[in-house]
């Protein structure tokens, strides 16, 4: 398999299982089954924009505020999400829920990174 359609596919897959699990624990964030579908891609979409962005625009700290920036980064393509999407079918209330969301979508693309990423084959110790 194309190593990029690979990655595109496990974003898509963790994406889509985060964003229902955070539909499933906040009342606050209501969506409709087709516009779920539809968000789930607007956002993974957002989302890789987004990090490229932010990878080219600053290349040297980009390793030092993973966490934080990833954190924000995903809230970003999260917020642009909302919008897009009609609120109808896709909204996010209140900013306990807001940070919820984020948290958990966040860390399902940590996970999803681990999935995705392989160490390079002349790095000692790692498994290719």
């Amino acid at each position: 398999m194309n190593p990029l359609i690979k990655s595109i596919a496990i974003a898509l897959l963790a994406n889509a299982a985060s964003l229902a699990l955070a539909v499933l624990v906040f009342s606050g964030f209501t969506t409709s089954i087709v516009w779920y579908v539809i968000a789930v891609i607007v956002f993974t979409m957002l989302n890789v924009a987004l990090r490229e962005i932010a990878a080219i625009a600053t290349p040297s700290l980009i390793r030092v505020s993973t966490i934080a920036g990833g954190l924000v980064l995903t809230f970003a393509a999260l917020a642009l999400t909302n919008v897009i999407v009609p609120d109808v079918h896709f909204n996010i209330e209140g900013w306990g829920t807001w940070l919820g969301v984020t948290f958990i979508v966040w860390a399902a693309g940590v996970a999803y990174g681990e999935v995705d990423t392989k160490a390079p084959a002349n790095v000692p110790g790692a498994s290719v």
